[in-house]
């Protein structure tokens, strides 16, 4: 029996909050693929498509290559062992360190494995070396571009030498591109442009990775040998695939706006992880991929998962011993919280704003000194014991906004309360990595949004409530200042998103807008007060737009709970009324 080895992601026999061990794309999935596979539960009563067509038709025109050349499977690793079966491999060739899968596919077909050992002073990078492994008696090499679980890829000058070499001997060249896309360049260093020329050469890709949907399970392959093609075809099972996973991935095809702003974030916070990694005196080794390779005595993976953060141990590798890991490139607020974690772990001094964090010299009794780091990590905590003493549990997706809600106002009824539309915050976090504005009615919201974050990917905020011009075209009109700026927002040629914080009127003018034809990508509606507030929101609920994303707060709120907040301000009013009594009572007598 073939031992199968865990890759990374055994959220399963661990408690994990962060997950660094694998290597999706850190936005999650596409919302039009999310709608995709929601869509494909009606077909659940009927067959899949047995060929794939409309899937490898989506493929071939996002790829510019023909439907015939592309063989789909249940991920790339369905289709490893087909290919290897399909040529009859005997003994196949392994760079190492390099993905598990390749070795387990041989294994599967009992091929004997030939392993070319990559060496550590050339990065773990594929050199020249390379060629003189492949030889007669070879009938299979794995290459990965970029390499698992280093990061580094294949110069396009090389890669052509190894597919001549393999051309020459008879080898099938199997080029697994599942992370080709991260690097940044696609069009340097994917050989999608020069398969044809090569009819040896397989090249093989994965929806996993770039578009987040592991549990999918989709792949696909790309061949010129017809005959090759047929093969693989035939040894793998009829309806391989799902009716979930064809449609996920004839949507996913059409992402384009998607995998570019993925790709762009990932280049960049690569870069950035790698220079805090080094700061704090860990080894990175150099990557193009959407994850890193780092080095470290210390037993950094038990000490993490202690923490609740999950990365790769790279000591079952091939090739690497102990001391070597894997970590995934996530968003920004992610790599922090990890940074933060290893420079306790490895005992690095954490300074913030040029000082260090010193208990100050006297300290009220009664009151704790908290480490001022750790005052929003201790509320959040209080917030999930009180929770979990409630019996309340939110959904993974809204858990963080609505804890940051209640963190923010001390009022726990939000946690019943605060109500989203289906994928509501992955479409807002999708909408500002797409370079959306905010448009808010408060300008304690507009003083509240991290503006620099938001202009890194292209967006502003606009609060047009204290202008001059809008003021005075309110009063003229009779209206309210929320009612002209709701409509000074159809003036914003691109996708806009709603936090409506104060003013039923401008849900309400918004409503008359989007009846009109005007097209909101987001509403956040929490209005104030106790006049129009239900209706105007009921208003919004009512419109006609499809896969309208809302976040609001259902009706009624604060039933039998006052907010601790609440508590002390109505305590400090009632101290306030018996001191003005007692002045009162004084200047009587």
């Amino acid at each position: 029996m073939v031992q199968q080895n865990i890759h990374g992601g055994d959220i399963y026999r661990n408690q994990v909050s962060l997950d660094f061990s694998v290597n999706i794309n850190p936005f999650g999935m596409p919302q039009r693929v999310r709608e995709a596979l929601d869509a494909a539960v009606a077909w659940c009563e009927r067959y899949p498509d047995i060929r794939s067509e409309a899937l490898r038709d989506a493929i071939a025109g996002a790829k510019g290559i023909a439907p015939a050349d592309i063989v789909c499977g249940n991920g790339a690793s369905e289709l490893f062992p087909a290919i290897l079966r399909a040529v009859h491999a005997k003994k196949v060739l392994l760079p190492v360190p390099s993905f598990y899968g390749y070795e387990y596919a041989a294994k599967s077909v009992g091929a004997e494995i030939c392993c070319h050992e990559l060496l550590e002073t050339d990065g773990y990078a594929v050199t020249e070396r390379f060629l003189t492994a492949i030889g007669e008696g070879v009938n299979a090499v794995f290459l990965a571009v970029p390499n698992n679980p280093v990061g580094t890829v294949v110069e396009p000058e090389l890669l052509e030498k190894i597919a001549e070499r393999c051309q020459k001997y008879g080898v099938t060249l199997i080029l697994d591109e599942c992370f080709v896309m991260f690097t940044g360049a696609e069009e340097r260093y994917s050989f999608l442009k020069k398969y044809r020329n090569y009819p040896g050469v397989v090249i093989v890709r994965a929806f996993t990775k770039l578009y987040a949907m592991p549990g999918v399970r989709l792949g696909y392959l790309v061949c010129s040998d017809a005959a090759l093609t047929e093969a693989i075809r035939a040894d793998l099972p009829e309806w391989n695939l799902s009716v979930f996973a064809q449609q996920a991935g004839c949507v996913a095809c059409g992402q384009r706006a998607y995998v570019e702003h993925s790709v762009a974030f990932v280049c960049r916070e690569r870069a950035w992880l790698t220079e805090q990694l080094s700061e704090i005196g860990i080894t990175v080794f150099a990557s193009n991929a959407n994850f890193l390779m780092i080095k470290d005595g210390r037993p950094l993976a038990k000490e993490l998962l202690k923490k609740g953060i999950l990365i790769r141990d790279c000591s079952n590798y091939r090739g690497l011993s102990g001391g070597y890991y894997r970590i995934a490139v996530r968003r920004r607020e992610e790599n922090e919280r990890l940074l933060a974690a290893l420079a306790q772990v490895t005992g690095s001094s954490v300074v913030e704003n040029g000082k260090d964090d010193k208990k100050p010299a006297a300290v009220p009794d009664g009151i704790e000194y908290v480490m001022p780091q750790e005052i929003e990590k201790r509320s959040f905590s209080i917030i999930e014991e009180e929770l979990r003493l409630r019996g309340i549990t939110l959904p993974k997706e809204e858990a963080m906004v609505t804890k940051r809600v209640i963190h923010t106002s001390a009022d726990f009824s939000y946690a019943q309360t605060m109500t989203y539309s289906a994928g509501a915050v992955e479409t807002a976090k999708w909408l500002i990595t797409e370079g959306a504005d905010i448009v808010t009615d408060t300008n304690m919201a507009l003083s509240g949004i991290n503006k620099r974050v938001l202009a890194r990917y292209g967006g502003s905020v606009h609060c047009f409530m204290a202008d001059e011009d809008v003021a005075r075209e309110a009063k003229e009109r009779g209206v309210t200042r929320a009612t002209v700026s709701m409509e000074r927002v159809a003036k914003i040629e691109k996708p806009v998103i709603f936090a409506i914080g104060n003013a039923p009127t401008a849900l309400i003018q918004l409503y008359g807008m989007i009846e009109e034809g005007y097209r909101p990508a987001f509403i956040i509606g929490v209005p104030v007060g106790f006049v129009n507030v239900e209706a105007a929101k009921e208003l919004i609920l009512q419109t006609k737009i499809p896969h309208l994303s809302l976040i609001h707060v259902s009706e009624p709120t604060r039933q039998a709970e006052i907010s601790y907040a609440v508590f002390c301000l109505k305590k400090k009013k009632k101290t306030k009324n018996k001191e003005n009594k007692k002045k009162r009572n004084k200047k009587q007598n």
